[in-house]
């Protein structure tokens, strides 16, 4: 009697904790479905002004007139593109009297880890165009190295600390150019990485293999039951 009612209380656990990872995902997918709708709507408004944004930006298209700091590039780290390692190549741009950090894609890592990408420069007055974006964030076990030798190799765009060690701010968002720009590296930059669909499989897996261990338990039972 005792091994039948602990495993009834086993499997109860098990099965609530299937039902949460499920309804886990389902949620994580209304999130990515409204994602999906705000950048959708969202870039149907171009900006083209530093001085007058939007109290929300993020998401809108902008195209900006301004220069590239090409002594201060940075280098997104372990950005895969084919199954190649590279970086993502970010440079601060200066619009208005104002600097913001723009996206300009994947660029190949060299085959030696103490080699550095040649990097492209832009010189002069420029127009680009793309998506204003939050700044990539990842889970970071050590913090980036605090030396101030540039390009600066990074884990995250942190952009407290490259405000730090820029000297100068930055505004807290960055641009992800167009790939139809002509200054653009290689684009593999996506706004929503996983879409919904696959949350709602995930989330589908999860409730089956609830009804599975509740299927198991039950015939378990009926086993033990006519021993």
């Amino acid at each position: 009697m005792m091994r039948s009612v602990a495993f009834i209380i086993f499997t109860i656990a098990v099965v609530a904790l299937l039902l949460k990872l499920g309804w886990w995902q389902m949620s994580r997918a209304n999130e990515k479905q409204q994602l999906q709708s705000q950048v959708t709507t969202r870039q149907q408004t171009v900006l083209v002004d530093l001085a007058n944004l939007p109290m929300q930006p993020l998401w809108h298209s902008i195209t900006i007139e301004g220069e590239f700091d090409n002594q201060h590039p940075i280098l997104l780290d372990n950005q895969l593109y084919r199954g190649r390692p590279g970086y993502h190549l970010y440079l601060p741009f200066v619009s208005q009297r104002q600097r913001v950090l723009v996206n300009l894609g994947w660029i190949a890592a060299p085959p030696y880890r103490n080699m550095l990408p040649t990097l492209p420069t832009f010189n002069g007055r420029q127009i680009i165009s793309g998506v204003v974006a939050p700044a990539q964030q990842l889970l970071q076990f050590k913090p980036d190295n605090s030396d101030d030798q540039w390009p600066l190799r990074v884990q995250n765009i942190e952009l407290i600390w490259l405000t730090q060690q820029l000297q100068r701010p930055l505004l807290p968002w960055v641009i992800q150019i167009s790939a139809s720009s002509p200054l653009a590296l290689t684009q593999t930059w996506q706004p929503v990485v996983m879409g919904p669909k696959k949350h709602y499989g995930y989330a589908m897996q999860w409730f089956l293999l609830a009804i599975a261990v509740v299927f198991m338990s039950l015939l378990w039972l009926r086993r033990e039951q006519a021993v």
